[in-house]
């Protein structure tokens, strides 16, 4: 009885073990083709056909966000920690894009009124 018990036990031992290594197998491939996806993604935004990157920004980023510009750096993702978060920025913005419509159009709004109190402003003073 304590030998079939055992010999179940080593069973089960074993199936588990299986599948765990065919899910870390299965895993460490999907991460692997995941990466060299986003790679190609990346490497097609930023080759010969992106917009020209003329404009300067300084930022200051957290420990964290350094840490992520050095991965896509070091996985070759991007040449550089600025090709790294001008991609990241651009991909933001499309991510968000309603939200920036949005914005645009309250940005316009507001264009819109300063010119006219401009336009209000230097009546006033002609007359």
């Amino acid at each position: 009885m304590q030998d079939n018990e055992t010999t179940r036990r080593e069973k089960v031992i074993r199936d588990v073990s299986r599948t765990v290594t065919e899910a870390v197998v299965r895993g460490t491939d999907e991460a692997v083709s995941v990466a060299e996806n986003i790679k190609d993604t990346i490497k097609s935004k930023t080759s010969g056909d992106r917009p020209a990157r003329d404009n300067v920004v300084m930022v200051r980023v957290d420990a964290e966000s350094l840490n992520k510009l050095d991965e896509l750096v070091e996985a070759e993702l991007a040449g550089s920690r600025s090709e790294a978060a001008a991609y990241l920025i651009s991909e933001g913005i499309k991510s968000r894009e309603p939200l920036f419509d949005a914005i645009s159009a309250k940005v316009a709004e507001i264009r819109k009124a300063k010119e006219e109190l401009r336009v209000l402003l230097e009546g006033k003073e002609t007359e």
